[in-house]
């Protein structure tokens, strides 16, 4: 069987762009783990560049734990258990590759692990000025609804900044570290027409809890907005674009 081609790039690429290209690919299932990508001399020449920037390339996903290298076996792809999934770079290749069905569903998971307890602490924690901060947020999100763009930006600061009044350092960073992945989710969600106008009382009710300071009612609300959430990329990614 012949190896899979890459196509060769206009211009001698630094070794990010190569690495992004073959990440690209392997994210894209392009290979298959166990898969053994071309030699390097053909890569060199699939892409355009010296074997110098290629080795770096390689060298980049090897540590990212998407390919290993083997003396006589060459480089080949490695399981998706390996790979560094939190990588900000595997993220933002994940958000690029488009809609996969098992890394929103994983996200989804995750995201209801983290933000009910964010939520919850938000409330406990908050200061008089974030909370403020946060309600204005969700009015600005109330008021483009229809506008998918501004909707998804507005959206993914409510969330960040709920996880900042929560005041938990590690938090933050995760939830930071997700934000590009947050990102492709919303991007599935915004195509169910009145999706967004329906998840608004959802938020509404995360930031009367907090308000309100209570913890239990703004935990609930946030895990009541994830599940909504879930049920959505099911649908979307079933080709379920109606709501009933």
């Amino acid at each position: 069987m012949m190896a899979k081609e890459f196509p060769a790039l206009e211009r001698a690429s630094l070794y990010k762009q190569v690495a992004r290209q073959i990440g690209l690919s392997i994210i894209r299932r392009d290979y298959l783990p166990g898969e053994a990508l071309a030699s390097e001399p053909e890569l060199s020449v699939q892409l355009n560049v010296s074997r110098t920037v290629l080795r770096e390339a390689l060298k980049t996903l090897s540590a990212k734990g998407l390919v290993e290298a083997r003396p006589k076996i060459g480089t080949r792809v490695l399981p998706r258990a390996r790979w560094n999934l939190l990588d900000p770079e595997i993220l933002a290749w994940h958000y690029e590759a488009g809609p996969d069905t098992e890394f929103l569903r994983a996200l989804s998971e995750v995201r209801l692990m983290l933000e009910p307890m964010a939520a919850r602490l938000a409330a406990e924690r908050a200061t008089e000025e974030e909370i403020a901060e946060i309600v204005s947020c969700c009015q600005e999100m109330a008021a483009v609804t229809d506008d998918a763009e501004k909707y998804i930006v507005i959206d993914l600061h409510f969330h960040l900044l709920i996880c900042d009044a929560a005041h938990n350092e590690l938090l933050r960073s995760i939830m930071q570290t997700l934000s590009q992945a947050m990102r492709a989710s919303r991007l599935v969600t915004a195509q169910i027409p009145g999706g967004n106008r329906e998840a608004m009382p959802l938020h509404t009710n995360i930031v009367q809890a907090i308000q309100q300071r209570d913890g239990a009612a703004a935990e609930l609300a946030a895990r009541t907005l994830i599940e909504l959430t879930m049920q959505d990329i099911s649908r979307v990614l079933e080709g379920e674009l109606a709501r009933e």
